[in-house]
């Protein structure tokens, strides 16, 4: 028997086929095609998620061991939006979470934050998908009387897959209409934003059934009807219990597109204060602090691919060029490609390089770069440390296939850093939770000890490096209060 999770990124969908011991039986990934416009658009066509999730399940269901699939676990990326008529159809492109299109709205909306924070966990802000929600319907007259659903991404696949309208309470919390206590869409929040109840999906807990394969599922892809499909939770909640951070005082980062860090709690915070956001957890019942940097893996990328015309990276050439700068690089960087998260939420920081001279090396920039992104997660660190001491910092994504950038991420934090051998934490999240949910065991912690090896590097920070990152952060954000 097998358990088919498919993972639902910014840049690309894989599905993996896991038997119950946690084993890979098959693997198929796809390109996702996000478009970045001008004046901070992006968007993309909802063909991607219909056509490679199609793809996705023909791939590995040809396969032997897709002959006993047992059932679908899916985590995704969170607060994309997509608004569908009465039939299921998109009618317009998905407007994607690092869209600012909104960002008028939630000017308007910030004089609410102090009454809002408490409740929806967050400051009012771009990411989040109940403001672009509001924009849809301030700015297409003529579209929004047509939109029976406004639905993020795994909500229109599950839709694909059950003929349902379905979600969980991970991917509520990121859309600003939600109070985190009751785990309810509320009365006032969505008053404030102007979306109507009946236009949002049926809310269940992370790890429940929300449907079983319909007839039309079979006919796009060959998979059995009947068979149930489970909401897992938002990607980085999913990546979180996947890395084994479970408990108070273990952190997840992920160096994805973005960067995020999120840490386990069993309760919302008494103390919570607005330079964290707090979301619901993959795991029943409890919540997550998180922050994030909205740029990581894409600068990386960007840079990559502007600077040195390399169309696919090459990790072997990033720890040369990293090795070849040997200590603290000397110019400066703001690492706000997209904006800058919590806890200022300003969608109009730009990133700066600082501090270049003629004889500046673009691998020094390069390498200014990948620090200053680290230095902006250690900033949030440093917060995370306000609510308990950070005991266990595990790191994931697709940067971690670079032991340099391992090393570098250790030395910036000033703490031991966790990098486990297999990179697909979110997807790992999303099999413990389908291995909960099926009742093969009782609890996330239960099947997370049964599946997981003991293999995973350590990396120790160098005290002397550490020191000067912690100058060097400081600096950062010094020149960030000047310029911004």
């Amino acid at each position: 028997m097998s358990i088919l999770v498919l993972d639902i990124g910014t840049t690309s969908m894989r599905g993996i086929l896991y038997d119950h011991s946690g084993r890979k039986l098959a693997v198929h990934q796809v390109p996702n095609h996000p478009r970045f416009l001008p004046d901070g658009l992006v968007e993309e066509s909802p063909d991607d998620w219909s056509g490679n999730t199609f793809k996705i399940f023909k791939a590995l269901l040809a396969t032997r061991e897709g002959a006993g699939l047992e059932a679908i676990s899916i985590t995704s990326q969170r607060s994309s939006i997509l608004p569908v008529d009465r039939d299921g159809k998109p009618l317009m492109n998905t407007i994607m979470w690092q869209d600012v299109r909104n960002q008028d709205i939630c000017d308007r909306l910030s004089v609410h934050n102090a009454q809002l924070f408490p409740r929806t966990g967050s400051r009012v802000n771009t990411v989040f998908s109940g403001s672009k929600m509001s924009w849809v319907r301030e700015n297409c007259p003529d579209l929004y009387p047509q939109v029976y659903k406004f639905v993020n991404i795994p909500e229109y696949v599950m839709f694909l897959m059950t003929d349902g309208y379905h979600s969980d309470h991970t991917y509520a919390s990121r859309s600003g209409l939600m109070d985190l206590r009751t785990r309810q869409f509320d009365r006032q929040l969505l008053d404030l934003y102007g979306v109507e109840p009946d236009r949002l999906c049926m809310l269940h807990e992370p790890g429940a059934v929300v449907g079983r394969t319909s007839e039309s599922f079979r006919e796009a892809t060959g998979c059995p009807t009947g068979i149930p499909v489970i909401t897992a939770g938002g990607d980085q909640q999913c990546a979180a219990v996947g890395q084994g951070v479970l408990s108070a005082g273990d952190v997840s980062i992920v160096t994805g597109t973005g960067g995020f860090l999120i840490a386990a709690c069993d309760t919302i915070p008494k103390d919570l204060t607005d330079n964290v956001i707090c979301n619901c957890s993959a795991l029943p019942g409890k919540y997550t602090i998180e922050a994030n940097v909205l740029a990581c893996s894409a600068a990386f990328d960007w840079f990559a691919h502007e600077f040195y015309g390399m169309e696919k990276i090459d990790y072997a050439f990033t720890e040369a060029q990293l090795v070849s700068e040997g200590d603290v690089a000397d110019c400066m960087v703001l690492p706000y490609f997209k904006g800058r998260g919590a806890p200022d939420w300003n969608a109009g920081a730009k990133a700066v390089f600082a501090d270049v001279t003629l004889a500046t090396r673009r691998s020094e920039m390069f390498k200014a770069m990948m620090e200053s992104i680290f230095m902006e997660l250690q900033n949030h660190l440093r917060n995370f440390d306000a609510y308990f001491p950070v005991r266990r910092l595990y790191v994931s994504g697709g940067l971690t296939a670079s032991p340099a950038l391992n090393q570098l991420q250790a030395d910036i934090y000033g703490r031991e850093i966790c990098v486990r051998t297999d990179p697909e934490a979110t997807a790992k999240g999303a099999f413990l939770s389908a291995l909960v949910s099926l009742g093969i065991y009782p609890d996330a912690e239960s099947a997370f000890l049964a599946v997981t090896a003991e293999d995973a590097a350590i990396y120790t920070q160098d005290p002397g490096r550490s020191k000067k990152y912690e100058e060097k952060r400081l600096r950062m954000n010094a020149l960030y209060e000047r310029l911004c």
